[in-house]
């Protein structure tokens, strides 16, 4: 236990001095609690108000070691594995690059836009240059209407998707 912990105590432990200290002084006339059928023995005040304030300490301290981790928190490890046969200077990546293939940068201008990438895409349906049939015109439904029957889906099974 840490020293700020065992400094904690004191304050937390308080209350339960002061009920103690109460209790020990309330030792007057002795009182029974009935509790259904089943009535206690016969005691003082005080004792019943610290066997409370005990039992409630009690209770805490056990769900407090309960709550508590039963291991150390984890902590980050720092692990090097070295490898006493590999030797830096044999890796190719570190040999120097011949001059002939030197990098020679983007091959766009630095102000010029980003390229647009194509994409195949297909009109599912055209927008009909015929205003819709209002309901109060006629009884007859929109359904098999010329406009609807106009389609380009899979005229063409050989595109290039």
């Amino acid at each position: 236990m840490s020293m700020f912990q065992r400094l904690m105590l004191i304050p937390c432990l308080a209350p339960l001095l002061v009920l103690l200290v109460l209790s020990a002084s309330n030792v007057g006339e002795k009182t029974r609690i009935r509790l259904l059928v089943w009535t206690t023995p016969p005691l003082p005040v005080g004792a019943w108000t610290a066997l409370a304030g005990v039992g409630g300490a009690a209770g805490a301290a056990v769900a407090a070691v309960l709550v508590s981790p039963a291991e150390r928190p984890l902590r980050r490890q720092r692990r090097s594995h070295l490898q006493p046969e590999f030797d830096e200077r044999d890796n190719p990546a570190n040999e120097p690059a011949p001059r002939s293939s030197a990098n020679p940068g983007p091959e766009r201008d630095v102000r010029e836009p980003a390229p647009t990438v194509s994409v195949a895409y297909r009109v599912i349906q055209r927008p009909s240059s015929v205003p819709p049939p209002s309901d109060a015109s006629s009884g007859a439904s929109a359904v098999g209407s010329p406009a609807q029957e106009i389609s380009d889906w899979g005229d063409d099974p050989e595109a290039n998707w």
